[in-house]
């Protein structure tokens, strides 16, 4: 974890003074960085900053799962939408639960709806040998099919004239931590739709973490990912690790629906994902796929998200894509900070002999 730190503090301060840069080049004052880090770190901003991390932490951790069995998910995107939909399809067939039954079922449809896409791909991989990658983007497509026709044709708002389902039911919806405290006259996040998925993927993360350090089945599964050959000469079953690690990588990615509807929109607006299954696998990396480096990177990210609506606002010369870059700045110097402490090492001692 120091390891972690150490190279998260390197990318970040060596990614800031290239953003700050870029926006000096832009004529536009550098100062304006701070300005936006100030206002996504202060009560508000902060409620923002925690909301755009939480789904980097479910798609971080999905991705992250897969990597410990040796897999690439880069089908995290279309998992996360047919999670979404299994969301709005469990509210429309049964909009009279109570809430004690409602929030958890609906929970529960978002993780069984992306892991069944996460299945799809596993089995094709163990029985068919199917290249993940290949198999995981195709799908990603077939998803985005499927979601559109469900969006216009099924459960389409008719009143509406933008591509999006019906409001789901109350007793679906997540509270938002401003409503939880304002009973208690506390204003915390004050208007920001930050909510009670934010603590759902803290729970999951450390479910992660226990089931693959101190389970059978995810010692298995990092066995598979570490050696695969020596797996299979140990016993283990590595096309059902494959499916398992696959299906799992798919439900964490459908749980970024639990956000999304039942804790903001309350309905499918279509489009609605800027990346988050994609930008997951920089998440992952970032976070060395342990389940609170994850947690720390999506928060990372999610800060980059709200720090670039910001700068946008407050400057004319700079768009949010500066996060982008930031993003790109900061996985590249995470990937080659090895390389190049390694290099240092051999120059000092080099001119040491």
């Amino acid at each position: 974890m120091k390891s972690l730190a150490f190279s998260l503090s390197f990318a970040c301060t060596l990614a800031l003074a290239v953003a700050a840069a870029i926006i000096w080049f832009s004529g536009e004052s550098p100062l304006a960085l701070w300005e936006a880090l100030r206002a996504s770190l202060s009560s508000e901003g902060l409620g923002y900053t925690l909301f755009y991390a939480t789904p980097f932490v479910f798609t971080g951790l999905s991705v992250a799962v897969s990597f410990h069995c040796g897999l690439f998910n880069i089908g995290a995107e279309g998992q996360l939408y047919m999670g979404t939909l299994a969301v709005i399809a469990t509210a429309t067939a049964l909009p009279h639960l109570p809430p004690g039954l409602a929030i958890p079922l609906g929970i529960l449809a978002a993780g069984l709806g992306g892991a069944s896409w996460g299945c799809l791909a596993g089995m094709l991989k163990a029985w068919r040998g199917s290249h993940e990658v290949i198999v995981t983007i195709l799908l990603n497509f077939v998803a985005y099919s499927i979601v559109d026709y469900s969006i216009l044709y099924l459960y389409r708002d008719p009143v509406s004239q933008s591509p999006e389902t019906l409001k789901i039911p109350g007793t679906f919806s997540l509270n938002t931590f401003d409503e939880l405290l304002s009973p208690f006259s506390v204003s915390l996040f004050r208007s920001t739709p930050a909510n009670l998925s934010l603590v759902l993927g803290i729970i999951v993360a450390l479910a992660v973490g226990f089931f693959l350090f101190r389970t059978r089945w995810g010692f298995e599964l990092r066995t598979v990912g570490a050696n695969a050959r020596v797996a299979r000469f140990a016993g283990m079953n590595s096309a059902l690790s494959t499916i398992l690690a696959l299906s799992l990588s798919g439900g964490l990615a459908g749980l970024v629906g639990v956000n999304e509807v039942m804790g903001h929109e309350h309905r499918f607006i279509q489009g609605f994902s800027p990346g988050y299954g994609f930008t997951g696998v920089a998440v992952a990396l970032l976070g060395r796929n342990h389940p609170v480096g994850v947690i720390c990177s999506a928060l990372l990210f999610g800060l980059l998200h709200n720090m670039s609506r910001e700068i946008e606002f407050a400057t004319t010369h700079v768009s949010k894509e500066l996060s982008l870059v930031i993003q790109a700045i900061i996985v590249l110097a995470v990937a080659t900070q090895p390389f190049l402490v390694s290099l240092l090492k051999r120059r000092s001692r080099g001119r040491a002999s």
